[in-house]
């Protein structure tokens, strides 16, 4: 991999700054869009819906470099999804409201105070330099290690 300038692995992060969004286009770039024409020898095509959100997290490794990774993980589009299609408005504008709030509760709120998160990284292929989240790895925290290392042996 390295040979091909690709790079895979996981990072615990020291703190997380914070979660953010941003919005991108709602349509596929025709680049994208032949990439899904190409098809599957094997299976029938699927059309692909275009989220048209990013998300991601700005956090500090354990060595206090500082990064901001967007977040290109099959799971948080479909947590997206489904908000938004369980949402109660007619409009999609407050469907979608309605979703990216609920997104946010989860990668921010919960993630952040109920989770023990590693991110799964990688590096997009042409670009060596540009790494993204391609998963989220989010065992609960161990509350009782968390205890174990501010009691001693003589606080119990």
């Amino acid at each position: 991999m390295q040979a091909q300038g690709k790079s895979l692995g996981i990072i615990k992060p020291k703190s997380i700054e914070k979660y953010f969004l941003r919005k991108t286009d709602r349509e596929w770039s025709p680049k994208q869009k032949a990439v899904q024409d190409q098809g599957d020898l094997f299976e029938a095509s699927v059309d692909l819906e275009k989220i048209p959100y990013q998300f991601g997290y700005k956090f500090t490794e354990i060595d206090g470099l500082t990064h901001s990774y967007t977040i290109s993980d099959w799971e948080i589009s479909q947590l997206y999804r489904g908000c938004r299609n369980r949402a109660n408005s007619a409009a999609l504008e407050e469907r979608e409201k309605e979703a990216l709030f609920k997104v946010k509760q989860k990668l921010e709120d919960e993630f952040l105070t109920k989770k023990d998160l590693h991110f799964i990284v990688g590096n997009l292929k042409n670009h060596c330099k540009v790494f993204m989240i391609i998963g989220i790895f989010y065992p609960p925290k161990d509350t009782q290690k968390d205890e174990a290392q501010t009691l001693s042996l003589f606080d119990l």
